[in-house]
């Protein structure tokens, strides 16, 4: 498979996850349960699906799970080439935390005391995806706007003025 076909499919897996992880989270009441459930399953059936599609990739494709890792952290700061570390980590992170909410939903339909870890978990874990689309934003395009933004503060002036060398 090639590597744009495999982009294509981590693109439609997000839109999977995302998509499933909203609705489970704007119907976690009880007036719109049956939702609530079919989308928190739909959510674990994503996380498994990504796995399994992880251990069927090639060791260099995309839909290869990233390794994260300190001493590649500490070399992208140094250099600054490459993509960045923290993508390996985001994926990590919102795998196991997003994994962690949709297994407790599951478990919770049958151990009841398991509903108020479910809820803990998914709260903190609606942070963790805000910090994370934050994240691609500013790598993906936040650098030009912040730039055009500072720019726009400082006033066409200080962008026209033309530095003199010095003699």
């Amino acid at each position: 498979m090639s590597p744009r076909m495999q982009h294509l499919l981590l693109k439609l897996w997000h839109a999977w996850v995302g998509g499933g992880f909203l609705v489970a989270y704007v119907t976690a009441d009880e007036d719109t349960y049956a939702m609530h459930q079919f989308a928190g399953y739909a959510v674990l059936a994503a996380i498994v699906a990504r796995l399994l599609a992880a251990m069927a990739a090639p060791s260099a494709g995309p839909l290869r799970l990233p390794r994260p890792s300190l001493g590649a952290l500490a070399g992208w700061l140094t250099q600054r080439r490459g993509r960045h570390p923290l993508f390996a980590w985001f994926a990590v992170t919102l795998l196991a935390v997003v994994g962690m909410v949709a297994l407790s939903g599951a478990g919770a339909d049958f151990v009841t005391w398991l509903e108020h870890p479910h809820e803990a978990v998914a709260e903190a874990s609606l942070w963790l995806i805000f910090a994370h689309i934050a994240f691609v934003v500013y790598v993906y395009g936040g650098k030009r706007l912040w730039a055009r933004l500072t720019d726009a503060l400082n006033g066409p002036r200080a962008a026209s003025q033309v530095k003199e060398p010095i003699r």
